[in-house]
């Protein structure tokens, strides 16, 4: 899933300040490495981190133009979130062949 647009309507801000979730953080999230979940109805649970490390799940909801979705909400990431983002992260370097 490759997040190229995100549509944010005019009520999303404050419906995410409600979370203690700036617009911004949403952006930090999407330009990171995240994993992401098949939701209900069309809609996607992206789980990243924040600049500052801070876990986030940002709901979104597909678009008819490819790579473009809405912003639904976004929160606090969960705890099982949390261990789907730490078992499906990869971690790039350091791998060694023991042969």
């Amino acid at each position: 899933m490759f997040i190229k647009t995100l549509i944010v309507e005019k009520d999303r801000p404050a419906h995410i300040a409600k979370h203690n979730i700036t617009i911004e953080e949403v952006d930090q999230v999407l330009s990171g490495d995240y994993v992401f979940i098949k939701a209900r109805e069309d809609r996607w649970l992206v789980i990243g981190k924040t600049k500052k490390g801070r876990f986030l799940t940002i709901v979104v909801g597909e678009r008819r133009e490819k790579d473009t979705y809405g912003l639904v909400t976004a929160r606090p990431t969960r705890k099982e979130e949390k261990s789907f983002y730490s078992e499906y992260t990869v971690t790039l370097g350091g791998e060694t062949n023991d042969e």
